[in-house]
């Protein structure tokens, strides 16, 4: 939280866009990677650099290389920073400072690991209409120093990873992540030094901002093993899984949590997506299916060799929902999840259907306990972060299969050859 900035920004729902002279400011705020707080924020909390420690940056360059950097506390009270070969950053209380030696691209800043967040708007949360999240009292979205704001060409700034606080829905103003892209300024990219600022809060409790956008399987799902399909609650490490790439697999670790009731109605999101018996195609599943939302599905038809060259695409469920028989099921009164975690990601079945299993990478770590990460890495040291079986679409390239699946009336589970008709 911090005071409004001198030159105030005009704000539209939804889509919002900032102009001063040049470049004109896009800012967008998403509803993707939702994540949830119990205790909230600190009374105290102020924009410093110092309370962005652990914080991860990701710098894109213009000829697609990266580097990950990680911020860290330059003192007890004020500053912090990160540097990398190419790029350096710098906040204490006023500007953000960045200089960068390489053309970049964009900037992706995310504070879940500094148990902080943005506050994008200027709503206060004694605000009336309610358009704050509460404790995080008045905040802005990204602008640019006055002596930066001459440089031609535009630029992007997308929020995700909404933050609700347990009890209470996502109000739309709190994010864990910013990216900046740089990409359409004159020149393709950012070159040099700028300066801007962007409100931050930080939550009264270390480690208490976890996402809840999980991907699971629902209690009583059948999984085919080396001993048949058993429901995915008894299955526990050293049971053998069948995988569609890799024969039978050892279950390294089982993990779920229980969703009430209450929780339920405080987050919709946390409902399970249920895809109802033969839905898919080819008879699948073969009971109906429920998983959280997230949790991808393995697609495999004429549509997904055509669109991306690759015989299997993984989507989410919830881009599912636009076809028939798949829906978010909100008449659970309350739902456990499991995670099932292999020695690397694979496509396993569920209802005899091919699914994933828990793919194991920076963001979905988050979604486990401290506790259950460090006993996955005390038993398991060499099994690092994972990458994913088969190509995971953007959402943009997940819906635009869907919608060729219902244009040309094809199932996602079907057997395809060089003669298929499907456009």
């Amino acid at each position: 939280m911090q005071t409004t900035p001198s030159n105030p920004i005009g704000i539209k729902h939804k889509s919002w866009k900032v102009f001063s002279q040049m470049p004109s400011i896009d800012i967008v705020r998403l509803d993707e990677n939702p994540h949830e707080t119990v205790h909230g924020f600190r009374v105290d909390t102020a924009s410093r650099g110092v309370d962005l420690d652990g914080a991860k940056v990701t710098a894109t360059y213009a000829d697609g290389s990266t580097e990950t950097l990680t911020w860290r506390a330059y003192d007890p009270y004020t500053m912090g920073g990160a540097s990398g070969e190419n790029i350096e950053m710098s906040f204490g209380f006023d500007w953000h400072n960045l200089s960068t030696t390489k053309l970049l691209a964009s900037l992706k800043i995310d504070l879940q690991p500094a148990s902080s967040v943005f506050d994008t708007t200027f709503d206060s949360d004694t605000s009336p209409n309610a358009a704050s999240t509460p404790g995080s009292k008045e905040g802005f979205p990204f602008h640019l120093e006055q002596a930066y704001e001459n440089i031609s060409g535009s630029i992007a700034v997308t929020y995700s990873g909404i933050v609700n606080i347990a009890g209470s829905p996502a109000v739309g103003d709190v994010y864990t992540t910013m990216v900046i892209d740089f990409s359409q300024l004159s020149g393709g990219g950012l070159l040099g030094v700028l300066k801007w600022n962007s409100d931050i809060d930080t939550l009264e409790v270390a480690g208490d901002l976890v996402p809840t956008g999980a991907t699971c399987l629902v209690r009583g799902t059948l999984v085919t093993t080396d001993q048949g399909d058993i429901p995915v609650e008894k299955l526990k490490p050293g049971f053998k899984v069948l995988t569609q790439d890799n024969g039978f697999q050892e279950l390294i670790m089982a993990t779920s949590r229980i969703v009430e009731s209450n929780e339920l109605e405080r987050n919709e999101k946390l409902y399970p997506v249920r895809i109802t018996a033969g839905a898919l195609g080819s008879a699948l599943p073969t009971r109906d299916l429920l998983v959280s939302r997230q949790h991808r599905m393995a697609i495999k038809s004429i549509i997904v060799q055509r669109m991306f060259g690759s015989e299997t695409a993984l989507v989410a469920a919830i881009r599912l929902t636009e076809l028939p028989g798949i829906y978010v099921d909100d008449t659970v009164d309350h739902v456990e999840y499991f995670h099932l975690i292999l020695q690397k990601h694979e496509v396993i079945f569920a209802e005899g259907t091919p699914t994933e299993s828990f793919l194991l990478n920076l963001e979905t770590q988050k979604t486990l306990s401290k506790a259950q990460r460090e006993e996955f890495a005390t038993l398991f040291p060499e099994i690092g972060l994972g990458t994913s079986a088969h190509m995971i679409p953007s959402n943009a390239l997940q819906k635009e299969l869907i919608r060729r699946h219902l244009k040309n009336a094809k199932a996602l589970l079907t057997c395809t050859n060089e003669h298929g008709s499907a456009q």
